[in-house]
């Protein structure tokens, strides 16, 4: 099996993880993949084994299945290298939470056994695009977790109006907007107070972030239709971002987005004897009564 290694070479502790795995995949007889920069921060020569490409794209559409060493964050940024390629992804968890990459590092060996003799599934999760309104030639951005509207002043709150299919939802004055897939649900939409939502449903959640209103709250909304998101006045200072990485979707342009649900999903490796409602314990404490 070939498998590309995608890890943050900034962070020393990622590093010593990715040769523990690397090491593993070695003496299991696989064929690794990584950027070059990778492999020589990995005192690893490229051999028979050990494969070193230009970059990250070029060793994840040669290899069959990624493994992302990190946290969440890292998976997110697999997510974007993958797009639709449709590689399988298994998250080895080195960060803090780790909610969707949930095989920590003790377990590795054990999951890289699974993952070799085929004892593994794929858990699909869909991304939404966006777009800047009706311009025929803007390249689409995508999000695994989010897409967020935020204020770029400390000082002025952002007033923005949400259509839905064409239909006027609401005009949300906030900190932020958030629209939210399932998979992000459990992210900056949960601490925003958005619901939970479970990863197979086709929905997308839009959520203010500290709003004028307290009687505006989440909305759920079907994913097989399209969401436009406009700033009025149009001369306000609004950031987009997706996944966390600031977007110029809008730049020089007045702020008129559309989301919709992409054509394509990601591809996360589901390990035997994993749950979402085990997780959903286990890195959220959901549901934990401190007084049993």
């Amino acid at each position: 099996m070939n498998i590309c290694l995608i890890v943050n070479s900034n962070l020393p502790e990622r590093l010593t993880a990715t040769r523990q795995i690397r090491d593993i995949l070695v003496r299991e007889g696989q064929q690794v993949f990584a950027q070059e920069g990778i492999i020589t921060l990995l005192d690893a020569p490229p051999s028979d084994q050990v494969q070193a490409f230009e970059t990250e794209q070029q060793a994840i559409a040669a290899c069959d299945v990624v493994i992302s060493v990190g946290g969440d964050g890292t998976i997110l940024h697999t997510a974007r290298l993958t797009g639709p390629l449709g590689k399988p992804i298994l998250g080895i968890n080195v960060g803090k939470l780790g909610f969707l990459a949930d095989t920590q590092l003790p377990e590795a060996e054990a999951a890289i056994r699974q993952l070799i003799t085929g004892n593994w599934q794929t858990e699909k999760r869909f991304t939404l695009k966006a777009t800047n309104g009706d311009d025929a030639d803007c390249e689409p951005v995508f999000a695994l977790n989010e897409f967020l509207f935020t204020r770029q002043s400390a000082v002025s709150m952002i007033t923005l109006e949400v259509y839905f299919d064409g239909e006027k939802v609401n005009k949300y004055w906030a900190d932020g907007l958030i629209v939210a897939t399932p998979t992000g649900s459990t992210a900056y939409n949960l601490s925003a107070g958005g619901p939970i939502l479970l990863p197979e449903v086709s929905v997308m959640v839009i959520t203010p972030v500290c709003p004028h209103a307290l009687t505006t709250r989440s909305l759920v909304l079907p994913a097989n239709r399209s969401v436009r998101i406009t700033a009025v006045p149009a001369d306000q200072q609004i950031l987009f971002s997706n996944d966390g990485k600031i977007s110029n979707l809008n730049e020089n342009k007045p702020l008129d987005i559309q989301i919709e649900r992409s054509d394509f999903d990601i591809q996360l490796v589901k390990l035997p004897g994993r749950s979402y409602f085990e997780t959903l314990r286990e890195k959220l404490m959901w549901g934990m009564d401190l007084r049993e």
